[in-house]
């Protein structure tokens, strides 16, 4: 990726070298993942790479370590598919014992044209979008927690302007399209961001949870999607075609964010959008702030994936 200087300037002030702090990106082998991923450890983070498949990882490692020698940068597998997968990753992390500074909920799975699902038995964009996100945030929180300032990130999309919440069908067993799974699972990934930062007030968990749409990096995100088999065709048609310089926009969003954390007002600047542009701060819909919707939302990815989340 190529960075200004003064981007440069700006991620390095909020990741001094000589602190060293841990970033995870999932799905970070290639795309926008990988573009974080190497940004971040030019800055002088520590970032772990995942991915489902270690010759992609080593392969990342090869291109990172040269451009960010001051940084530890390791590959760790993570597959989004299956939780069993999630559970072990964080297992790892908690037995190493290190906090966690930043998280970026990154991977991808796009518009598939027929629907698929894990051996979960969870719809493949819910499960890899969302509940997987959901399940590693929460076996990742005494990690976050131990860290001084906690950022969790979720990765938005533009197609979630089409989303609804099919709260009596969130699988979509019936009336399943490429465009509403999708469109489902990126809704909530904001509304999971949104309702995470209440958690977080309301337990005392200190996290900053925020979310990035970056619509100026979508030929990145085609790159990073290799379960779009079959439907990269609907996804040119659906939201068209960037030039592969928009690439970055998680990492701008995510620097933008980080200057905002300390406004009183909660819905506040809490998701940014880049427009092939300087990103801005997104407007968010009823539907995304609603408390009651947030809960549920909470609760039904709590009980999918049984994961535990710290009272306290």
């Amino acid at each position: 990726m190529q960075e200004s200087s003064g981007s440069q300037h700006r991620v390095a002030a909020i990741i001094p070298s000589d602190i060293g702090k841990l970033a995870i990106v999932t799905s970070s082998t290639s795309g926008i993942g990988f573009e974080t991923a190497l940004a971040l450890a030019r800055a002088g983070a520590d970032v772990i790479v995942t991915g489902r498949d270690s010759g992609d990882g080593h392969e990342a490692l090869a291109k990172i370590r040269p451009l960010a020698p001051q940084a530890l940068v390791r590959f760790e597998k993570l597959d989004l598919e299956s939780q069993a997968s999630v559970a072990s990753f964080a297992i790892r992390l908690a037995k190493a014992g290190r906090p966690i500074d930043l998280l970026i909920n990154n991977a991808c799975t796009l518009a598939l044209l027929k629907r698929e699902v894990t051996a979960d038995g969870f719809e493949l964009h819910l499960a890899t979008n969302f509940l997987s996100h959901f399940a590693l945030t929460a076996r990742l929180l005494p990690l976050l927690r131990a860290s001084k300032q906690p950022r969790v990130v979720q990765l938005t999309s533009t197609g979630r302007h089409h989303g609804e919440i099919s709260l009596d069908d969130l699988q979509l067993e019936s009336g399943y399209t490429p465009l509403r799974a999708y469109s489902q699972s990126k809704l909530a990934m904001l509304i999971f961001a949104i309702e995470l930062q209440r958690q977080s007030d309301a337990h005392g968990w200190r996290l900053v949870g925020t979310s990035a749409q970056p619509i100026g990096a979508r030929a990145a995100l085609l790159a990073n999607a290799t379960e779009v088999t079959g439907s990269v065709g609907w996804y040119h048609r659906a939201l068209g075609v960037v030039p592969p310089q928009a690439q970055g926009g998680v990492l701008q969003a995510v620097l933008d964010i980080s200057e905002q954390e300390e406004q009183k007002d909660p819905t506040a600047a809490r998701s940014l959008a880049d427009l092939i542009g300087p990103t801005v701060p997104e407007a968010l819909d009823l539907r995304v702030l609603d408390p009651v919707m947030g809960r549920k939302l909470w609760d039904m990815a709590t009980e999918l994936t049984r994961v535990l989340w710290q009272s306290e």
